[in-house]
């Protein structure tokens, strides 16, 4: 037995996965089993490997060595993508035998098909699936999450998020990026653009598209479309909505936790609760542009087969594995600014801002730090229902405590006057 096994410790986000958990401060209080398809490939790619460590070979595709290798351990740390191809054995395996799950998907039509294939399997066998767990969407999970708590669990309104990301694009996320594209029913993928798709109970209408976002009302700070807006707005819906259906059970059941598989969470976002996530650009010109090509490239990737083979072509020739050094040079500043849904609305500020590369140091520490808050902290009351959940249904602030204590990451929430107040500013006016 290990506690956590992390498949797919030779792709390129699982090598850094793996390095981080092996090197980790609290490496003495777990075990950690690596798998990968080929151990000779594993044991050369510099990996810091002793007899401590379990070694894996293993065929993603092959369900019943899956499974096996699922049996053996607390929780699977999953960077095998797409995950439309090869994560749902993965899956399957740990609601089935009752095994904690993490990964660092971004494919919200995956998510879906695993919500209604698995999600009730894993409640009664109390397994807790995680998606999503690396800069999808872990970022845009924790600013609602904070937000609701800084004022003081009112019901919140409009949310919205300023995403600034300097770093590569991994030719796993190109892969995972193109093929919720070229193999994804197409019913399927629109579906899963719906709000509240992911949802067990429906929320307020998310705001129209537009050429030009602002942070808030009056705010200089503006921006186009963010790439993965869909995908975190999906993952933040599920998160207010799992919180509103325990709000609404706990209430039927009478009152709460003591009433049989019921665990209400006070932390409920509120009917009308929206969020919108934005990439700043600077000027308003520059977000309309943004906007409008980011908006073209969805629309014919989705409809016109042609357009997504060259686009595939494209992208895999220009697309390499940068060097490890140059990964320190990324960065990551996520601005959120939440309003109250009051008649004089409060604003609560989230800045999140990561040193490293985001998709692949950034998200490591996230999806590391997640499974190990499985392992070893105390979760919120949703956790013990198991299911598939969301960041901080699951994990909650026992995550972001770790992501505090971390070193890259830094993570400051404060009430403000307007959008563009500082938060620091505001913290030591309080």
């Amino acid at each position: 037995m290990v506690d956590i096994l992390l498949i797919g410790a030779t792709g390129f986000c699982g090598r850094h996965a793996a390095r981080y958990i092996l090197e980790h401060p609290q490496r003495s209080k777990f075990t950690v089993g690596l798998a990968a398809r080929s151990r000779s490939k594993l044991l050369s790619i510099g990996l810091p490997v002793d007899d401590t460590v379990q070694i894996f070979e293993l065929d993603i595709l092959d369900e019943r060595a899956v499974e096996s290798a699922v049996k053996q351990a607390k929780v699977v740390l999953n960077c095998v993508g797409p995950f439309w191809h090869y994560g749902t054995p993965v899956v399957l395996a740990c609601a089935r035998n009752g095994i904690h799950y993490v990964d660092i998907t971004g494919e919200t039509p995956w998510i879906l098909d695993i919500i209604r294939k698995f999600d009730y399997l894993a409640t009664k066998t109390h397994a807790i699936i995680v998606p999503s767990c690396g800069i999808d969407s872990v970022p845009a999970d924790i600013s609602v999450h904070l937000a609701s708590q800084t004022l003081a669990h009112a019901p919140l309104g409009t949310s919205t998020t300023s995403a600034a990301l300097h770093g590569g694009v991994p030719t796993g996320t190109i892969a995972s990026f193109l093929a919720v594209f070229e193999d994804v029913p197409l019913h399927l993928l629109l579906f899963s653009a719906h709000d509240w798709s992911l949802s067990p109970v429906p929320g307020a209408r998310s705001p129209r598209p537009a050429l030009v976002y602002r942070l808030g009302p009056g705010s200089r700070e503006v921006g186009g479309v963010a790439v993965f807006n869909r995908v975190n707005r999906a993952l933040v819906q599920r998160t207010a909505g799992l919180r509103e259906y325990a709000r609404r059970e706990a209430r039927l059941c009478g009152g709460g936790a003591g009433a049989a598989g019921c665990s209400g969470d006070p932390a409920c976002y509120g009917p009308a609760f929206t969020y919108t996530e934005f990439m700043p650009t600077g000027n308003a010109v520059s977000a309309c542009v943004l906007s409008s090509v980011i908006g073209l490239v969805f629309a014919t990737l989705t409809f016109i087969a042609p357009v997504r083979w060259v686009f595939k072509r494209l992208m895999m020739l220009t697309s390499s594995v940068p060097a490890d050094h140059t990964l320190e040079r990324g960065r990551m500043k996520y601005v959120n600014v939440t309003a109250s849904d009051e008649p004089s609305p409060r604003y609560a500020k989230t800045v999140i801002k990561g040193r490293g590369d985001p998709g692949t140091l950034l998200t490591a520490v996230m999806v590391v730090e997640s499974a190990l808050t499985l392992l070893l902290d105390e979760l919120p009351p949703l956790a013990a229902r198991g299911g598939v959940l969301t960041p901080m249904t699951a994990l909650g602030d026992g995550l972001i405590r770790r992501l505090r204590a971390n070193g890259r990451i830094e993570i400051e929430t404060a009430v403000v006057g307007s959008p563009d107040d500082d938060v620091e500013e505001s913290k030591k006016t309080r």
